[in-house]
């Protein structure tokens, strides 16, 4: 980390450890987590009482690949739609081929995207994108505006400079803009989220909806598979008729159901609600698309300033099949080689989320690599293999009996652009390196420090 951001999460330390009720910090951010609807399946969201500390000196870069690259996925989505030979290059199956040709309304069809990444003090690498439904904005806006009314942070900003973003405006914003672009004219539409009901992240869906309320939107949560459709009206269970719906259903909430989704697909067929995103966006959140972007023939279709993104922040990545291809400029064949050098790599699901069937070769014994390296290569399995990247660690706050720990953990920055512009952040950490929430991770805000004060 850079001399600033040890020199602030130096500081937040001490202040922490000397604070003579260290526990009721946290206790009071779990409780406000809570009391706001931000909770994880049946439970607690797992927390922490300090954000992460980016030097400021890094958003620049930050906001640059994060914008640059959605660029990048809306071309790579377009290319699935202009051109018949790429279409075997995104491995849909027939179900979700069947959805991509639902209409849009609007231009761009990747509107929202959370791009995981691994930060270091030298380097910047996205190892994965999530332009389908990313969760987690609403709990990083509410576990922020908590951290930052506590008496340990108001301490920390009288010896720091310290900014955060707003997500949930954000998204707000671009909600709006691609509703009016649709061709919508309330200046106040109603709003619906659409989800498998059986989401972990559900809680969300409805602290978001009690927001939107607060705002004097109509605005209701409805299940993919919940809605009715007659007579040219699209309705949830109360009967209320969305204006714009947020999607935050994995596209296969909606594979897994495709007679009960026939209501809602009939009515975005008949331009009846503008749904972001799409559900064409699958297109650049199905985890082959990184190796598609580091083809010779694919990338000459970006600009100069594109190109540069994905050489210089993609990690090396290929979709896991029989044949030769190339490595740091030498001629390999992939299965053999990849078995021969576990240490070297990842293996992970094309079309899987949430840290399933992740399998990461120096975490994995030489046995059960070499059966996975045999059923995941194609035409056996669906995988990417991944070159791996170095995991960044932090120390973190935790409390073991009320205890106060600072324990090492693994992280992994997920940065959000909506509508085109980069919009914050969040942080998960793990013991593990398969780092998510769903495997039992942690998380908290980003904040940047900007300086420190005289």
């Amino acid at each position: 980390m850079t001399q600033l951001v040890s020199k602030i999460n130096s500081m937040f330390r001490r202040i922490l450890e000397d604070h003579p009720n260290a526990h009721q910090v946290y206790r009071e951010l779990s409780e406000g987590m809570s009391a706001k609807g931000c909770t994880f399946g049946s439970g607690p969201m797992p927390l922490y009482v300090k954000p992460y500390f980016i030097d400021g000196a890094r958003m620049p870069e930050i906001r640059w690949t994060t914008e640059v690259l959605m660029r990048i996925m809306n071309k790579s989505a377009q290319l699935y739609f202009s051109d018949d030979a790429a279409k075997p290059l995104f491995y849909l199956s027939p179900a979700e081929t069947e959805l991509i040709d639902v209409p849009v309304g609007y231009h761009d069809r990747i509107q929202i995207t959370r791009n995981d990444a691994f930060l270091t003090d030298d380097t910047l690498y996205y190892i994965e994108f999530n332009a389908d439904s990313p969760g987690g904005p609403m709990y990083s806006d509410v576990q922020g505006d908590l951290i930052q009314q506590s008496d340990v942070f108001v301490e920390l900003c009288k010896h720091f400079t310290v900014g955060r973003d707003l997500i949930m405006w954000q998204i707000l914003r671009m909600l709006m803009t691609c509703y009016k672009e649709w061709g919508g004219r309330k200046e106040q539409p109603n709003i619906c989220i659409t989800a498998g009901p059986e989401s972990g992240t559900a809680p969300e869906f409805h602290a978001i909806i009690a927001w939107l309320q607060s705002l004097g939107f109509k605005a209701e949560f409805c299940g993919t598979t919940h809605w009715t459709y007659t007579n040219g009206h699209l309705r949830t269970p109360n009967g209320l008729e969305p204006d714009v719906i947020y999607r935050r259903g994995w596209i296969g909430d909606w594979i897994e159901h495709m007679d009960g989704i026939k209501p809602i697909v009939a009515a975005l067929r008949d331009r009846k609600a503008c749904m972001v995103n799409p559900l064409s966006s699958t297109l650049a959140s199905n985890k082959s698309l990184l190796a598609v972007l580091q083809r010779p023939d694919i990338k000459k279709l970006f600009t100069t300033e594109e190109q540069k993104v994905i050489e210089t922040y993609l990690p090396w990545t290929r979709v896991f099949e029989q044949g030769k291809t190339d490595f740091h400029g030498k001629k390999i064949d992939l299965q053999e080689y990849v078995g021969k050098h576990k240490d070297t790599f990842v293996l992970k699901p094309i079309d899987s989320y949430g840290g399933k069937n992740v399998i990461v070769g120096f975490a994995t014994d030489p046995g059960a690599w070499a059966e996975w390296v045999d059923k995941g290569c194609a035409p056996k399995g669906k995988f990417v293999v991944q070159e791996v990247v170095h995991i960044p660690e932090e120390e973190l706050p935790v409390f073991v009996d009320e205890k106060l720990q600072f324990v090492k953990k693994k992280i992994n920055v997920n940065f959000y652009c909506y509508g085109g512009i980069y919009t914050g952040g969040v942080v998960r950490s793990s013991d593990s390196p398969v780092i998510n929430v769903h495997q039992g991770g942690g998380m908290t805000p980003i904040m940047f420090v900007d300086g420190e004060r005289h």
